[in-house]
């Protein structure tokens, strides 16, 4: 009998290996590569990603170590999360908020001064433009403010304070799964590194007059676990399926690894990679469609069900995610309110990109993380 039972297990796990390379073959065709045959189009996505690769890394690396010292400097040695920092320039930041109004030029990298010097410094200058000029070391050289300038920055915009925060890991990062719009808690790891995050930022000084989430269990329970750590419960939060992580279509719920397996590494790259590139669409068929779609959370939305995205490319995030951006929460950093976003690694990404005004290399930031996971 068992020999029988262990028989019918064998053939029904290979019935379900054949059934599951039938539906990837449905859902996921293989690529069409025109002229290009798929090995010379692989070399050439490897060549240029290598590229790409080592110049960011060793440009990222640098700028790490950078934040990783003045965090030593300024705790010594303790435990904390890993951070990925973005260097985006007072101008950038500045012509994202305000717009084509924005004039005037301003030097705010050299703000970056500990916590505590900058209170010290803020107690002895009360007019910020000479406190700017003070902390950088650079008195004496004109900065391009004038007091007849037809668009004068408001001193409430010399310290904008805004906090992109990645939410901590769910069971299917873990897995190594496409999670996108399905929706996870927080494993226990996740907790810790969203008490950690919330530490770090509490020694550091910081404090947030109010939150933006999107409507995924795992940013919104990660902005909690934060702001608990915090002391600061009673911070206000938003929330916005504009903020969600990007929708991979039908590959949500694959893992990685096999996807590699069954259509090529570097397909499997180009589809989580591309700016513009968008995975095959979800549809009825699909195991997680229904979980999805009939999800109440996604009646509050400003779209009907019927219009909200299938799949996305990173281009799509960004397009979504723009005008909430423009129209709620730049107008709350233009009145001086300090800002924390908890969102998603491609949501972040898409914003930043925004801010920064560039071209988003993506493989740089391909791991932002509260903590590698």
């Amino acid at each position: 009998m068992l020999a029988k039972a262990a028989v019918m297990l064998e053939n029904e796990m290979k019935e379900k290996r054949e059934e599951k390379v039938k539906i990837m073959a449905e859902r996921v065709p293989p690529l069409d590569c025109g002229r290009m045959s798929l090995q010379e189009l692989q070399e050439l996505c490897k060549q240029m990603h290598h590229k790409i690769d080592v110049i960011d890394e060793e440009r990222y690396d640098f700028e790490i170590e950078g934040l990783a010292q003045k965090i030593f400097d300024l705790k010594g040695k303790f435990k904390r999360p890993n951070l990925k920092r973005v260097r985006i320039s007072a101008d950038a930041m500045l012509g994202a908020l305000l717009g084509s109004t924005h004039k005037a030029s301003l030097d705010l990298r050299a703000n970056l001064k500990s916590v505590k010097k900058e209170e010290e410094k803020e107690k002895e200058v009360t007019d910020w433009r000479k406190n700017v000029e003070a902390m950088s070391g650079m008195e004496g050289r004109k900065k391009k403010f004038d007091a007849g300038a037809p668009a004068q920055v408001p001193a409430s915009m010399a310290k904008c304070k805004l906090v992109l925060l990645r939410h901590g890991e769910g069971a299917w990062n873990k897995e190594n799964r496409f999670c996108s719009w399905v929706d996870q808690k927080l494993s226990c790891a996740g907790v810790k590194e969203a008490q950690d995050c919330g530490k770090l930022l509490k020694d550091l000084g910081y404090e947030f007059d109010l939150v933006f989430t999107s409507i995924l269990s795992r940013s919104i329970q990660t902005a909690w676990l934060v702001l608990g750590t915090m002391g600061q419960e009673w911070v206000p939060v938003e929330k916005s399926w504009r903020l969600n992580e990007r929708h991979y279509g039908a590959l949500i719920g694959l893992n990685r690894a096999e996807m590699a397996l069954n259509h090529g590494e570097e397909q499997v790259k180009i589809w989580r990679r591309s700016y513009g590139v968008m995975p095959p669409p979800i549809d009825q068929s699909h195991p997680y469609f229904f979980e999805i779609y009939n999800d109440r959370r996604y009646e509050t939305c400003d779209l009907p069900k019927d219009k909200l995205p299938r799949t996305e490319s990173l281009k799509e995030v960004l397009d979504r995610l723009l005008p909430y951006w423009e129209e709620v929460i730049a107008p709350e950093i233009r009145k001086g309110r300090r800002v924390l976003i908890s969102a998603h690694g491609n949501s972040t990404r898409a914003l930043l990109k925004h801010l920064e005004g560039t071209v988003l290399t993506y493989a740089c930031l391909e791991e932002t993380r509260l903590n590698p996971a």
